[in-house]
């Protein structure tokens, strides 16, 4: 009997979890799918209400707008680089640093270590002033080496090092028998077995990079320096007064702005659900 209702308890339980799912992926992506509706709907000033599902007409005339009256493309290739850039030197710094901290010994490599960790509970709203300043005085300021402070994270080492732990150190003493040195073993050893760690890494960072205001703000001051955050801001700026093409260009640099941060995660999604899975079952 109780086979019989086992059966039943579970198509209801397998029903009900797909029902919840079901709404709460709806509820994300709806908001996206009022975006991208509205981008392609022509001669839009202001956002209608209510807001219609499916638009009677469509048009790519907003994006046609957009590139034509905006140097987005230079705005893109701007939030490329930083993005890209600063992901690939934290997986530099951040895999060295790691590295250090787990395969080798030296005075106060603890101590050290907790000092870097104390960075993760210091949000970066109360170091952009310092950095201001700092990027001032050597000149830095709307230049791509203003995000030099970036090229390395507390949490890029820490995840990095939770990674090189759970290996084990025979790899490292096989491989010394063998002749190998440091430098060997943390390039033909360590760093393939922590490609996980490293895919999340880069997507975090460069999603981060990506959609960063805040600090481009503050140190980008000409309009060929702008992120293309910066610049949307002045799009949807424009748009509030009912000037540059309207609320409908505003949506389609919205779009655009998505669409890289939704490829990425396309593109390594597997990799970041395995990697994230990884790390919540390494313990030290």
């Amino acid at each position: 009997m109780n086979s019989s209702k086992n059966p039943k308890r579970r198509l209801t339980s397998n029903l009900l979890r797909f029902l919840i799912l079901s709404a709460l992926g709806i509820m994300v992506i709806f908001p996206f799918y009022i975006m991208l509706m509205e981008s392609l709907h022509p001669n839009l000033i202001s956002l209608p209400y209510p807001v219609k599902l499916l638009p009677k007409f469509f048009s790519f005339s907003n994006y046609s707008y957009l590139f034509k009256s905006y140097p987005i493309v230079k705005w893109i290739i701007n939030s490329i680089i930083i993005s890209i850039g600063t992901s690939v030197f934290q997986i530099i710094t951040c895999s060295m640093a790691a590295f250090g901290f787990s395969r080798t010994k030296f005075m106060f490599r603890d101590q050290l270590y907790w000092m870097i960790m104390l960075m993760l509970v210091v949000p970066i709203q109360t170091r952009i002033l310092p950095l201001f300043i700092f990027m001032s005085h050597v000149k830095w300021v709307n230049t791509f080496l203003s995000w030099i402070p970036f090229a390395s994270d507390a949490f890029g080492i820490f995840l990095l090092r939770q990674y090189m732990e759970s290996i084990p150190f025979n790899f490292d003493e096989a491989a010394r028998i063998d002749g190998a040195g440091l430098g060997i073993i943390y390039l033909k050893i360590i760093m393939p077995q922590i490609t996980p760690a490293i895919v999340v890494l880069l997507t975090f960072n460069f999603i981060t990079q990506w959609n960063d205001f805040l600090y481009p703000l503050i140190v980008i001051k000409d309009n060929s320096m702008f992120t293309l955050q910066i610049g949307l801001a002045n799009i949807f700026s424009s748009a509030m007064r009912g000037e540059g093409g309207g609320m409908g260009v505003a949506l389609a640099g919205s779009v655009v702005s998505f669409l890289p941060t939704l490829l990425i995660y396309l593109i390594f999604q597997k990799r970041v659900v395995e990697g994230m899975n990884y790390s919540a079952g390494i313990k030290g």
